[in-house]
């Protein structure tokens, strides 16, 4: 891809093997409208751990700045795919926030977005939805997904932990309110040097959805009983 070199992205080459099996599929180049049209490259691998689409979008420092392999740590998001809030905007999360907050400030310096294929923390998009039907009945997130039979929280990092070793990124400073990604990454070989809070994005719709990620599900949300009162409603309708 114009303006971007194997120095600036990858450590590795497509089709070169590590000792984990997981190889470089292959390297795609994009531009990012949601990100002040920098320039990207999405990045697929072959032997991941979960067998799953994951993908990583890479994005080249500024000129002049160190490149992302030599650097001293990249920032990096891992970011759970979300039909819901990334594509359609819904505000019953703070999914597509976040994604939007992870693009831009990565573009700013470089870095990359892990995009993991594990909508509803890993119990899939149908059974997600399904549980959108529990919460509205003022059941939370995590007891949503195991009255239907699932795990609070499904997901694991050991693909995302390995698709970043084989871009290099054994170093990461990690964009993160969720402490679980944090010690997953972290046993599974990568080093985090800092952890970068991401903001709370906090609406109307999904503040009881916010409290329950830091009630139970241990989320790092500074601020968020005090941005509740004042937090901005996407709709004046009721649940629909």
């Amino acid at each position: 891809m114009t303006g971007l070199t194997t120095s600036d992205t990858l450590a590795q080459t497509p089709g070169t093997p590590l000792e984990n099996a997981v190889v470089l599929r292959a390297r795609v180049g994009i531009v990012l409208r949601r990100a002040a049209g920098r320039r990207a490259e999405l990045v697929t691998f072959e032997g991941l751990p979960d067998g799953a689409e994951h993908v990583v979008c890479v994005v080249p420092p500024p000129p002049g700045a160190a490149s992302l392999t030599t650097a001293a740590a990249p920032l990096v998001r891992l970011h759970s795919e979300c039909l819901t809030g990334d594509v359609f905007g819904s505000s019953r999360c703070d999914c597509g926030p976040q994604l939007d907050e992870a693009l831009e400030r990565i573009a700013a310096e470089g870095g990359a977005v892990v995009y993991l294929r594990q909508e509803g923390r890993g119990i899939g998009l149908y059974n997600k939805l399904d549980a959108y039907l529990l919460q509205d009945q003022d059941i939370d997130t995590f007891e949503a997904n195991r009255r239907l039979g699932r795990g609070a929280d499904e997901r694991d990092y050991a693909a995302a932990a390995a698709m970043l070793l084989t871009l290099g990124f054994s170093r990461v400073r990690l964009l993160t309110n969720n402490p679980d990604k944090v010690n997953q990454l972290r046993n599974l070989g990568v080093d985090i040097e800092k952890v970068v809070p991401t903001g709370v994005h906090v609406t109307r719709e999904n503040i009881r959805y916010l409290e329950a990620k830091a009630r139970i599900g241990g989320h790092l949300l500074s601020g968020l009983v005090d941005r509740t009162a004042d937090a901005p409603s996407d709709s004046e309708e009721g649940p629909l």
